[in-house]
């Protein structure tokens, strides 16, 4: 790309690869929101007909998830995923290098 483009360039010019990276970037977006609200919506709705023991303490520990910064969680997720993490491939030794 050409140094003395401006992102205003871009946009008023309808570049190709910049709809291209929006229209993945909406579509990511709208996956997620939708896994979400088919995961979220039953529980929210067990949640609030359901009377059970815990179900108190399982609003407080809901509404203190709420109260998180998005990119904590993203961070612990990363976390939780990347190699060295306990979910990511590091975690069995059967294929690393010796």
């Amino acid at each position: 790309m050409p140094t003395g483009f401006s992102a205003l360039q871009l946009v008023l010019t309808a570049d190709p690869t910049l709809i291209a990276i929006v229209r993945l970037s909406l579509i990511v977006s709208l996956s997620a929101v939708l896994l979400a609200a088919l995961i979220g919506v039953p529980f929210g709705a067990f949640l609030a007909l359901v009377r059970f023991p815990g179900r108190e303490a399982v609003i407080v520990v809901l509404n203190a998830l709420m109260g998180l910064p998005p990119v904590v969680v993203g961070l612990l997720v990363y976390l939780l995923l990347s190699r060295a993490g306990p979910l990511g491939s590091g975690a069995s030794c059967s294929h690393r290098r010796r």
